[in-house]
Order: C-alpha cells, then sequence, then structure tokens
C-alpha cells in the first residue's frame, strides 16, 4: 500500500515560519564562515588548490603539540577547582541562606565576574601580579612574607598559575549559580524523608542531590571546555603566551599562525581540526555519559 507524504498541519506551517528567521541567521554566522574556512584550509595563499598539505603541515608542527600541553595543563588546574568552588559555594548558599533578598543578592554578585570584559579583567590581573608595581608583590612585602619581588609572570610554573586564577576567578561563579538553580529542583519531599530517616547531609548530597545535579555537571563540563578552548584576552594580556611557550594555549597559537607569521592556510586548517576534534568529544560525552536523568 502507497503511503501519501504527510502534510504539515497549520500549527507546524506557522512554528517553522517563526522558526525560519533564526534558523537563517545561524545559517548565515556558522554555516557559511565553517564552508569558508574550509575552503581557506585546502588552499594557498594565491587561491591555488593544495588538497590536505595545510592539514599535514600543521599536524606536523611541533608547536602545535606545546599548545596542546598547555591547555591541557590549564585545564587540569581551572576546571576541577572551579567545579569544587562553585559546588561548595552553592550547598553552602543552598542549606544555610534562607533570606530570598540575601540569595538574591548573592546571586547579582556572581553574575557580576561572568560580565566584565575578559581584557579589563586582564588589566586589572597584569596589576595585581606584575613585577615593580604589582599589587600582590607590594602587600606580600609589607607582610613580611617575602623579602624580594617574585616574579609571577615570568616564572613558568607560576605564570600558567596565575593565568589559571584569573580564570577561575571569572567562571567559578558561573558553576554556582548553575548548580544553585540544579539545587532548587530537588524535591522537598525527598530531603524531608532523608532527615527523618536520619541521613547525614553528606548522604545527602550523595544519594539526592547529586543525582539531580548529575546532568549540569555534564553540561558545565562542556561549556567549560569550550571556553577553555577559545580562553585569550587576558593570558595574552598577562603573559602573551610566555614565558617561552609555558602559557601559549591554543587560541594564542592559532592567532599567532593566523597574524604573526601570516599562514593563513594553516591556520584555517587548524580551526578546522580543533572543531571537528571538539565535536567528536561532544559526541562521546553525550552518547556513554547521558544527560537525561535515569
Amino acid at each position: 500500500m502507497k503511503v501519501g507524504k504527510r502534510r504539515f498541519s497549520r500549527q507546524e506551517r506557522q512554528a517553522y515560519l517563526i522558526l525560519l528567521p533564526a534558523l537563517g541567521a545561524v545559517f548565515v554566522i556558522v554555516t557559511i564562515p565553517f564552508i569558508l574556512v574550509i575552503g581557506q584550509s585546502i588552499t594557498d595563499a594565491d587561491g591555488t588548490l593544495v588538497g590536505l598539505r595545510n592539514y599535514s603541515r600543521a599536524l606536523g608542527n611541533p608547536l602545535l603539540y606545546e599548545a596542546i600541553r598547555a591547555t591541557g595543563i590549564y585545564a587540569a588546574i581551572v576546571l576541577p577547582i572551579e567545579f569544587l568552588l562553585g559546588l561548595g559555594f552553592a550547598l553552602l548558599v543552598h542549606r544555610t541562606v534562607r533570606r530570598p533578598g540575601l540569595r538574591a543578592a548573592i546571586y547579582v554578585l556572581g553574575i557580576l565576574p561572568l560580565v566584565v570584559p575578559p581584557v579589563a579583567i586582564g588589566v586589572v590581573a597584569r596589576l595585581i601580579y606584575a613585577p615593580s608595581y604589582g599589587v600582590l608583590n607590594v602587600i606580600l612585602e609589607r607582610l613580611g612574607v617575602i623579602h624580594q619581588e617574585i616574579d609571577f609572570l615570568g616564572l613558568p610554573y607560576l605564570a600558567m598559575l596565575s593565568v589559571a586564577s584569573v580564570d577561575v576567578w571569572q567562571w567559578t561563579p558561573f558553576v554556582y549559580l548553575v548548580l544553585f538553580s540544579g539545587l532548587q529542583t530537588v524535591p522537598r519531599e525527598a530531603v524531608e524523608a532523608a532527615q527523618i530517616d536520619g541521613a547525614t547531609w553528606w548522604k545527602q548530597f550523595i544519594y539526592i542531590d547529586l543525582f539531580y545535579l548529575r546532568p549540569l555537571f555534564l553540561l558545565i563540563l562542556f561549556f567549560r571546555l569550550a571556553d577553555v578552548l577559545r580562553v585569550f584576552d587576558h593570558v595574552f594580556i598577562l603573559t602573551g603566551g610566555g614565558p617561552g611557550t609555558t602559557t601559549q594555549l591554543l587560541s594564542l597559537y592559532m592567532y599567532r599562525v593566523e597574524f604573526k607569521f601570516f599562514d593563513m592556510g594553516q591556520a584555517a586548517a587548524l580551526a578546522v581540526v580543533v572543531l571537528v576534534s571538539f565535536s567528536l568529544l561532544y559526541t562521546v560525552i553525550t552518547r556513554f555519559l547521558p544527560l537525561e536523568r535515569a
């Protein structure tokens, strides 16, 4: 029996018409530039088709793997700290602060670091960490903790910790806001039943709160990984990727390839590789760690 084509209902047609401008904007803003980058990645500077040569040069450059290593170290520092601090603060406010006005004030304060321009944050951080005029050195000297200035931005391990601390300051409130909102969805009946049964706060967290926060952990992980890959402003202002290539993250490396060495083909190939790799990572996360609540 031949089945005829399904006809859209009036409501469905209206829905598609409403979504059409948004989908068109996404196509123009995202899809077309991506197609242009792919075209640029397989051509030379004069427009000559070179196939995968730009990809082989990009993947064969040892500086790429130094940038990936620096990005991995950066992520290994900031992500666990932001998760633990954000979760701890969310639990603290959720369980101890009962006044709605105070909760709202804390919520607003948590939003402020997220709306400050990264360039401004980088400039302020440089005033804190820079030698000779940095506020941190002055405070430590007056407290008698140190007797000579510490070059926070010139020593490799301190430089990485310095740029990471700026990220922690700016994005820990994001983790707090998301997890605090998740804690508001925990059924009060389940918490009260656990308290009647004599469950400690730790058991309440493990068996009740954590169940509702699990999808949010994955959401935060995805967004923060995406942010780590595009971190640029404050690192560029603080260290410029130095000393050496210690803090040259992947975004700074791609910037230098494009705007310092003017190798547009290799930079485009890097952009495609990073986008495809992150898309595969997201697929793996959603495949093996499902976001839906069991």
